[in-house]
């Protein structure tokens, strides 16, 4: 049985990060974003922890559910797309999510701000598709 106290802790932690995005996408337009490091920066730092969020779910529910242990983030999608717990179409689009989510970490030299832009305007809907989906097992 999936640990309720994690995922929901995880959960809480994603929509807290997801609600100061929000935010962040109503203080600026790109232009000014790209050019404000106090905005950006923050933009950053909270999509790179609801991400790292989103893959602490998934990798705890892959372990409860004694899955195989997967190779990389694509397999661990595709592994919660196969059993259920994730859409073909949500596990996707999580795959490059994850993979966004090393840039931040360790590619930081090198962030694209108009694609941590675009991140804001069109991909917060994802996390509320992926915790609507895991909360289905609690």
């Amino acid at each position: 049985m999936v640990d309720r106290y994690v995922v929901r802790a995880r959960i809480a932690k994603i929509r807290e990060y997801v609600a100061l995005l929000r935010k962040i996408r109503g203080l600026a337009d790109e232009a000014h974003f790209i050019k404000d490091p106090l905005i950006y920066g923050n933009a950053e730092r909270y999509l790179q922890l609801a991400i790292q969020a989103v893959l602490d779910i998934s990798n705890h529910i892959v372990a409860d559910m004694k899955l195989n242990l997967p190779a990389d983030t694509r397999e661990l999608f595709d592994l919660l797309a196969r059993h259920k717990v994730l859409s073909a179409s949500l596990s996707k689009k999580l795959i490059p999510m994850a993979g966004f989510r090393n840039i931040l970490v360790h590619e930081y030299l090198e962030i694209d701000r108009r694609r941590v832009y675009r991140a804001l305007k069109d991909d917060l809907g994802d996390f509320e598709k992926f915790i609507k989906a895991v909360s289905k097992l609690l």
